[in-house]
């Protein structure tokens, strides 16, 4: 499979990890404010679902973009598919 995506999903996954940046930088300044420790907690817990959402939204734009280069070429398409089905599965996103 091919290692680039497209500039606008690429774009689009970039925006996503700035606000996750955003978020880690929230949970700093709450535990270097003493905030109260279940709002910390919710916190920890969106930004874990949001780096598991960028994550997904990554390979989903990866595992299309590599079928679309086969397809065009004429390839095997069905190898691309499953190794973007072991990708899928070893890297814990499902």
């Amino acid at each position: 499979m091919e290692k680039g995506l497209c500039d606008e999903a690429r774009a689009r996954i970039i925006n996503r990890f700035r606000r996750i940046e955003g978020q880690a930088r929230g949970i700093q300044r709450m535990l270097a404010e003493h905030q109260d420790c279940r709002e910390i907690i919710g916190q920890i817990s969106a930004l874990k679902a949001a780096v598991e959402n960028a994550g997904k939204a990554f390979l989903i734009d990866y595992v299309e973009k590599c079928l679309e280069e086969e397809l065009a070429r004429g390839g095997d398409y069905r190898k691309t598919l499953r190794e973007a089905l072991s990708l899928l599965l070893t890297s814990r996103l499902s």
